[in-house]
């Protein structure tokens, strides 16, 4: 993010502080194994409070207060670097469903047994 644009943003969030009130979970990923979650917290309380952080396995999960603070960690942090690693922050999607699942088994396209290849002799071949 760009400093005029945040320079705009903080001045949004400045005008709505009473409006925006909800707590928001921020999800982190790609980040490196040796991130600790004092390191994380110290990064992220640039942005405002944060109430707790979660490291485990290259992704961390931190709540933050309000939702304007999240917001602007969020939009700051995002495709940043963090010890050498860019990292990936959006708001957490808890019970979403997975957009990649469309609802259809993989796997073959046809129940009988026939393989495609045992469909055609080398005859019907048309090389």
């Amino acid at each position: 993010m760009e400093e005029d644009d945040k320079l705009i943003f903080l001045n949004y969030l400045a005008n709505c502080k009473d409006k925006l009130r909800d707590k928001m979970e921020i999800f982190i990923g790609n980040i490196c194994k040796e991130i600790t979650q004092d390191h994380l917290r110290v990064r992220l309380e640039e942005f405002g409070k944060v109430e707790s952080v979660i490291v485990e396995n290259e992704v961390a999960f931190a709540e933050m207060p309000f939702e304007n603070e999240a917001e602007l960690a969020i939009l700051s942090l995002d495709k940043s670097d963090m010890d050498g690693f860019v990292i990936s922050v959006h708001k957490a999607r808890f019970g979403t469903p997975d957009r990649r699942k469309s609802g259809r088994i993989g796997g073959r396209r046809s129940k009988d047994s026939k393989s495609y290849t045992k469909m055609f002799s080398k005859n019907d071949l048309l090389i």
